[in-house]
């Protein structure tokens, strides 16, 4: 008799899905049917971080880099040449797709073959469990507040408390209290990724934002730090991944993390003013 593999052909389904899941374009229902294939598929889970990779590559070289000097004098001499006749909006936009296309193209694949994967691209920690414990902070912050775009939301405090639960919804009082003023929490939610659950508060002030991410252990530990500053009796780990900051510190039960695009000084000062109130937060939920 012969055997078929289904889950080959099942995974042939759900991956063309996949780009328009990152961008939020699916329907509830096959939404709900990806995000449960690629949970039980590691072979999909792979690819859609791959996919989260290239993407955010490909967004920071385009808005990193400008286009080159040549590029824009041959654009110039282009529209130069055009005086005489007018030059339609619609023929104007048109050209500016096809330059920034241009851009677009060449700086990837420039970025690409010079870089390696995002999430592997860390300024060495203290010590090697320190970094891996601190990426994954960084990971969730990049994959839901930069990818996901969520850092450009904002829930209402019914909407937070809801995604939230009553477990954790008093997270957004406590974080009010203590963010510098100028920062309002946008958004508060659940969110998955690499096959854990995070508590994941966003707050904005302008052009900066930050995240507190919370998850249970899963064995992990940052280990004996030297190098990690005390805030009130806690000690706060840091690293930084393409300018963006990191601090961490744990619980009996839970890791934390803050991560933004701050300065590290200043980040670090966020976290320490956190520090002692999430761990009190937390210590309710442990006992």
């Amino acid at each position: 008799m012969k055997v078929i593999n289904l889950e080959n052909g099942y995974c042939n389904r759900i991956r063309p899905y996949l780009d328009s899941y990152l961008n939020n374009e699916l329907l509830v229902e096959t939404n709900h049917e990806v995000l449960k294939h690629i949970e039980a598929c590691a072979a999909c889970s792979q690819s859609l971080e791959d996919r989260v990779r290239i993407k955010s590559q490909l967004k920071r070289a385009v808005m990193q880099d400008h286009a080159p000097v040549a590029l824009r004098e041959r654009i110039s001499s282009d529209l130069r040449r055009r005086r005489g006749f007018k030059f339609s909006s619609f023929s104007f936009v048109l050209a500016a797709a096809a330059a920034m296309l241009v851009i677009m193209l060449t700086t990837f694949f420039t970025f690409s073959s010079r870089t390696k994967p995002l999430s592997l691209q860390a300024h060495v920690a203290t010590n090697d469990s320190e970094g891996q414990v601190l990426k994954i902070g960084f990971e969730d912050h990049v994959f839901c507040a930069i990818d996901h775009q969520l850092a450009n939301r904002q829930f209402t405090a019914e909407q937070m408390s809801e995604k939230l639960g009553p477990e954790y919804a008093g997270l957004i009082d406590v974080v009010r209290a203590k963010m510098p003023k100028p920062f309002i929490v946008i958004v508060g939610h659940r969110c998955h990724y690499q096959k854990r659950e995070f508590i994941h508060l966003i707050m904005r002030n302008q052009d900066e934002v930050v995240s507190l991410i919370i998850t249970r252990k899963n064995g992990e530990s940052y280990g004996d730090a030297a190098t990690a500053i005390q805030a009130t009796g806690v000690q706060i780990h840091q690293s930084d991944w393409h300018n963006i900051q990191v601090a961490g510190m744990e619980t009996r039960d839970f890791l934390v993390f803050v991560v933004s695009n701050n300065a590290k000084e200043e980040n670090a000062r966020i976290a320490s003013s956190l520090a002692p109130t999430v761990r009190d937060f937390l210590a309710r939920l442990e006992a």
